[in-house]
Formats: C-alpha cells, sequence, structure tokens
C-alpha cells in the first residue's frame, strides 16, 4: 500500500509540490529540490532550506503529515493532538522522507 501525504507551506495546504534538479542548459543538475506553484505568486518556485536567510525575514515553514499513518491513530487521541499529525521539515529532510517510503522511485 502507497503511503499518502500531504503538504502544507507556511500553513497553506499545498495540492502538490514539485521533486526536481535545477536546470542549466536545459540539462537537470544539482541535488533534489522542492518546489511549489502558487497562484497568487504567478509561478513556481523553489523553497530552499532558509539557511542563508535574515532572521529578521519570515521564513518557509514546510510541513508534512502521512495520511496514512494519521488514519491509524484513534480518532479521540487525533483530537486531542496538538500538532494535528503535522512535522515541521527542511526541503531536503522531506526528499529523504518521500525517497524512503517510495514516493519518489528515480534518483
Amino acid at each position: 500500500m502507497q503511503t499518502e501525504f500531504r503538504f502544507r507551506l507556511n500553513g497553506d495546504i499545498m495540492p502538490e509540490i514539485y521533486i526536481q534538479r535545477a536546470l542549466v542548459d536545459g540539462e537537470p543538475v544539482g541535488e533534489w529540490e522542492i518546489a511549489v506553484d502558487i497562484d497568487y505568486l504567478d509561478g513556481r518556485f523553489t523553497l530552499d532550506d532558509n539557511s542563508n536567510i535574515d532572521p529578521a525575514l519570515p521564513q518557509f515553514i514546510l510541513e508534512y503529515r502521512d495520511e496514512t499513518a494519521w488514519d491509524l491513530i484513534p480518532l479521540e487521541l487525533r483530537r486531542t493532538m496538538q500538532d494535528k499529525g503535522w512535522n515541521r521539515v527542511t526541503p531536503q529532510e522531506l526528499v529523504g522522507i518521500l525517497r524512503a517510503a517510495g514516493a519518489i522511485t528515480r534518483m
């Protein structure tokens, strides 16, 4: 059974995320990246790990929830959980989680 995931960026559900490599001269190079498409920003952009951002500026908060595991938790317990099953991750951590779950099959 394939694990199902849900993703949030800064608290907003992302219906899709994209796993991609940067394109240089039309060729994919480097590490896998997470990108999102946000309508009100008019396009797709790559998420980084916030390591080079001024701490005074807002940072990306990337989260995922393993919906398959979440559904196995009794409803009474889910209602009391503060995080509601959401796990904060960096983009590279999420790539690793998706690879381990078999959601990314090409590398």
